[in-house]
């Protein structure tokens, strides 16, 4: 766990210890009611301070295990404290051996995280009756400057052992003569003195004075003159805080920007390279090479070219086709709109069976008609196939909650065709799936790298740039369909033809063209959602006297005994929602559930901690 902050090693190390702990005491307990009593017969500590603020340690424990066949004994040191609200006191260890003067198995193993954990024993072997120990260590930082002396304020036998010390006693010695020394005993907080005798030569003594039992601790507390450790200073560190984890540093900075060069920035770069539209070089807009023209392709600008008005759709291109085309998505009004497509060239008839009233929705009856010699599309067909199932006609409002599969297919079909035609680099949905599938793949891992990061290291900054850098990439998966320098070529004269249906006025339609162009051109207005517009003009045509067609295709939209066309526009407009509505209307859930220094104190200086058997 060295490779971890010592601040979250505490955390898993606590965790795993009290674990541990928790079995240990269950198992003394256990052990204490079948009468074995586990108990530490000498606990003897020699503290040994030099004046480089360091001391050595040495334990003598002799620990009688009675009748119970044990591994060992456990031993834990605290090295680290509370000192203040933004800093710890520690008091870093090395030099830890161990060994058995009684001859006990005394491997160690060591765990330093908040304390050092130590485990001593074999785990092959067992042993019973009274065994020694002998623990020994080196602290540093563990001297107290006080204003007219110096001291040492140490629990020298922790109040976390879980077995009663029958006898306890320890040694303090310095590089100079001690002037005063106290000791206390007893659980953590306990006001109760116990002897302390300084020595002629300046050496402390303490002793216990009795029993210690279990969960009682020897805090000793030894004065010496001031300037005895010259350099004596407490080991601080600032606590670990979750923010630390996003400090910005030269090291995480130039972390965080690389990731998200990479990853965002790699995103962006592909998005404008893959994503971007090709176009023929040297040809006007709208216009693609002729007969064994050999033309350069090069990217589409930033900035599109503009477009010449188209009085006609680019040629053989169904509505639902250049409405793929435009905005790289078959959207259910390019279905509706194919559909309006198909009445119009005498594939089904659409009458209109209940008006739309102000709190209701319309119904129309789609009728079956003897087809065209006319070669479909594929998408075409499976339309005509999925909506009249073996039958020659149906209700707009029966396809609701049972077209949606079938819509999907069709919308399948439609990306085919686009992408079959040359217009596009990959069909567009697949391009689309594959990327967002991959950036959630990115996101997914991402999140949980970012939280680890932030947990375990100090470079949570780069964890924020990699989930950055994946929604960026998320943010990108639209962009990445691309049209050829074909398809950018019919787009721009499908965006030609636009311009004629949006600004096209009554006066300027050639007569030649008003009995025909009307119903054809009224499916590619769906597209560009400008029917109502189309309409109105034809329209004013009628009431000009033109002579008009009435439209065949769609019975309905009478005002009076005669056909108006203000109000076939308004028909048409709310049959496009509600078949958009009733064909992509999933179908419902069989679900039936409801939607709802003030003086001294055991237990109160550095070290401490406890142990056991195992």
């Amino acid at each position: 766990m060295r490779w971890l902050k010592p601040q979250v090693a505490a955390r898993v190390a606590a965790v795993v210890l009290l674990s541990s702990g928790g079995v240990a005491a269950a198992a003394s307990s256990a052990h204490a009611a079948t009468g074995g009593g586990e108990a530490i017969a000498s606990y003897d500590v020699t503290m040994t301070l030099a004046e480089d603020d360091s001391m050595r340690v040495e334990e003598r424990i002799s620990y009688d295990f009675g009748s119970a066949e044990r591994h060992g004994i456990t031993r834990d040191i605290p090295i680290e404290f509370d000192f203040d609200e933004d800093r710890t006191r520690q008091y870093p260890i090395s030099n830890i051996t161990v060994s058995s003067p009684s001859g006990a198995p005394a491997d160690l193993a060591e765990d330093i995280g908040s304390q050092a954990s130590l485990r001593i024993g074999d785990e092959d072997e067992t042993v019973s009756g009274v065994q020694e120990y002998l623990i020994s260590y080196r602290l540093e930082g563990i001297v107290n400057t006080i204003d007219d002396h110096q001291e040492l304020y140490w629990n020298a036998i922790g109040d976390e052992w879980d077995v009663p010390i029958r006898k306890a006693t320890a040694t303090v010695t310095g590089p100079a003569a001690a002037t005063e020394a106290l000791c206390f005993r007893g659980l953590r907080g306990s006001t109760d003195t116990c002897t302390a005798t300084v020595t002629r030569s300046g050496e402390v003594r303490f002793d216990s004075g009795g029993v210690l039992p279990a969960g009682s601790g020897l805090t000793v507390v030894t004065s010496f003159p001031a300037g005895t450790f010259p350099n004596a200073a407490p080991i601080l560190k600032d606590k670990w805080k979750f923010t630390d984890a996003f400090a910005l540093t030269p090291v995480s900075g130039a972390g965080s920007l690389g990731v998200l060069a990479l990853v965002g920035g790699g995103s962006l770069w592909l998005a404008a390279r893959r994503g971007r539209d090709e176009k023929y070089l040297g040809l006007t807009p709208g216009l693609q090479p002729g007969y064994q023209q050999n033309v350069k392709v090069g990217r589409v600008s930033r900035r599109r070219d503009p477009v010449a008005v188209q009085f006609r759709p680019p040629k053989d291109m169904r509505p639902g086709e250049l409405g793929t085309l435009i905005d790289e998505k078959a959207h259910v009004a390019d279905v509706t709109a194919t559909i309006i497509d198909l009445a119009v060239r005498g594939y089904l008839r659409i009458e209109e069976v209940e008006e739309p009233g102000r709190f209701r929705k319309g119904d129309w009856n789609l009728v079956a008609l003897t087809p065209p010699a006319e070669r479909l599309t594929d998408y075409e067909q499976l339309l005509l196939s999925k909506i009249f199932a073996n039958r020659n006609q149906v209700r707009l409002s029966d396809l609701k909650q049972t077209f949606a599969s079938d819509l999907q297919k069709v919308q399948s079909m439609l990306y085919h065709e686009v992408t079959r035609q040359g217009w596009f680099r990959g069909n567009p949905a697949k391009v689309r799936i594959v990327w967002g599938v991959l950036s959630i793949l990115v996101l997914a891992a991402a999140v949980p790298i970012a939280i680890l990061l932030a947990i375990f290291t100090d470079f949570g900054l780069v964890g924020v740039a990699l989930v950055v850098g994946a929604v960026v990439m998320l943010c990108c998966t639209g962009k990445m369909p691309a049209r050829t320098a074909k398809g950018t070529a019919l787009l721009a004269q499908a965006k030609g033809f636009e311009l004629y249906l949006t600004k096209a006025e009554a006066g300027e339609i050639r007569w030649q063209e008003q009995r025909d162009i009307f119903s054809r051109y009224l499916p590619y207005a769906i597209v560009f959602g400008v029917a109502e517009r189309w309409a109105g003009i034809f329209d004013q045509l009628a009431r000009g006297g033109a002579d008009l067609d009435v439209p065949s295709w769609y019975v309905g939209a009478m005002y009076g005994n005669a056909f108006n066309y203000h109000a076939f526009a308004s028909s048409v407009d709310d049959f496009s929602t509600t078949t958009s509505g009733s064909l992509s209307a999933a179908t419902p859930s069989s679900s039936g559930g409801s939607g709802f220094s003030g003086g001294g104190f055991s237990g109160g200086g550095g070290g401490g901690g406890g142990g056991g058997s195992w």
